[in-house]
């Protein structure tokens, strides 16, 4: 029985793929999206701690060996994790929301970064250039 239908039905789960699941609003995720963006950010230098995916939104925590070498969040990283985000989807995405907290080596927070899925839909509909994007992105830097 589940609490929240008072129903025996414990086949519901059973209309989702092995990599799909639902977030706490009752939204299908994408697991493999989540996956192989840790996968292809090991190989720039990000390490991520954790990663979760909602309707509309991707929040990640990583830790990065550029950032920790200049004491500082790298743009061009930035660039590339949203990049990978961008390149594990369909090219009609429309986007979501990206939020990030970046971390040292040894785990002390640098800072936070964001991404408006309003930009993203933007950019892919030709609205928005490359470097406005990049220069909206890069406004929403904040340090630790």
């Amino acid at each position: 029985m589940t609490p929240e239908t008072g129903s025996d039905d414990e086949h519901e789960d059973d209309e989702h793929e092995d990599d799909e699941h639902e977030d706490e609003d009752g939204n299908a995720i994408d697991e493999e999206v989540v996956s192989r963006a840790e996968s292809r950010l090991v190989s720039h230098g990000v390490y991520v701690d954790e990663v979760t995916a909602g309707a509309d939104t991707y929040r990640l925590t990583y830790e990065s060996v550029a950032a920790d070498d200049a004491h500082a969040i790298p743009h061009r990283e930035v660039g590339r994790v949203i990049n990978v985000f961008r390149d594990l989807h369909p090219d009609d995405w429309t986007g979501a929301d990206i939020e990030a907290t970046v971390m040292d080596l040894e785990g002390a927070e640098l800072g936070e970064w964001h991404v408006e899925q309003e930009w993203l839909e933007k950019l892919h509909g030709g609205d928005l250039s490359e470097v406005e994007f990049s220069q909206r992105v890069i406004g929403t830097i904040e340090t630790a």
